[in-house]
Parts: C-alpha cells; sequence; structure tokens
C-alpha cells in the first residue's frame, strides 16, 4: 500500500517550478542542517551523519544545476558558497562543531529570502528589492520623483509586490 503522504509529496515536486523546487531544495537544506544541529547536540551520532549527509547532498544538487554561460558570475559565486557550506558541514561533522552548521543555517537562509524575493518580485535590472532592500527601494523611489518620471512603475514593481515581468531562474 503506497503512503499518501509520500504520494502528496512526491506529486508536490512532479507538478512543481523550477522555481518552487530551487525553493524546495533550499527548505530541505536548512531543515536537515536544524536537524543536525539536535542530533548533534543530543550526540545522536548517526541522526547527525545521515542529516549532514542529506544537506550535502542538495548542495552537491544545486551546484550541479547552475548554469555558468546563463548565469556568469553569480553562477560562480554561488558554486564558491556551495563549496564553502558543504566543507563547512563536513567540518562540523568530523569536530562536532555546532558553529559550523549554524554559519551554513544562517547562508542557507539568506539565500533562501533573496531567491523566495527575485521569484515572488522579479523586477527589471537595478530595481532595489522593497523587501530586501527598503531604503535603497525608497530612494529609488524619491529619484525617479525628483527625475518627474511616472511612480506607476516603481508601485508595480515593489510596493504591491507584483510585476509585469517574466522570470527565468539561470543559476
Amino acid at each position: 500500500m503506497t503512503n499518501p503522504y509520500k504520494q502528496y509529496q512526491k506529486t508536490q515536486v512532479v507538478t512543481a517550478s523550477r522555481e518552487k523546487i530551487l525553493l524546495m531544495l533550499y527548505e530541505g537544506a536548512i531543515r536537515f542542517t536544524k536537524q543536525a544541529r539536535v542530533a548533534m547536540l543530543e550526540k545522536k551520532i548517526a541522526d547527525k551523519g545521515k542529516a549532514i549527509s542529506k544537506a550535502t547532498a542538495i548542495l552537491s544538487e544545486l551546484m550541479a544545476t547552475l548554469d555558468f554561460k546563463v548565469g556568469g558570475q553569480l553562477a560562480q559565486d554561488l558554486e564558491n558558497l556551495y563549496i564553502f557550506m558543504i566543507d563547512k558541514l563536513i567540518e562540523a561533522n568530523i569536530h562536532n562543531k555546532v558553529e559550523c552548521l549554524d554559519d551554513v543555517e544562517r547562508l542557507l537562509n539568506t539565500l533562501y529570502s533573496a531567491w523566495k524575493d527575485v521569484i515572488e518580485n522579479p523586477r527589471p535590472d537595478g530595481v532595489p528589492s522593497p523587501v530586501l532592500q527598503p531604503e535603497e527601494f525608497k530612494k529609488y523611489q524619491e529619484q525617479l520623483v525628483a527625475e518627474g518620471k511616472d511612480m506607476s512603475d516603481a508601485k508595480r514593481q515593489g510596493e504591491d509586490g507584483q510585476s509585469r515581468g517574466n522570470l527565468k531562474v539561470v543559476a
């Protein structure tokens, strides 16, 4: 008999967009890093190793899907960051360093927030994120007003959280 929850999870992944899958991968890596931290503190060595292994596998998958032709420097920077996080996970596993797991979790949360903002609020190059860069976005709006440009573009790009453009995840 098939587990309905596992079938639901499989359907979620199979029917998800590339953008949603990217977010799901980050969510998984964050979840496994947290599990590794708990297992480490509880001295459950096997559980710690299993969780770290899963987080590492997700980071390896994220690294394998980078498109260096399209993503350019961003793809290169992400690859270096993924390698750094994998190294930190290995160090955490070998030396039982909770702070290494904390570092990885912080980086994953930062990347997750940034990608989530890009996916949910696509905007043209040069327009600051109203969510991640509220001060810069306000300055951008003020600059538009000072230049006598139409504020409706700025509002469409940020205040309502929607954009009229298409998004393509390239890294």
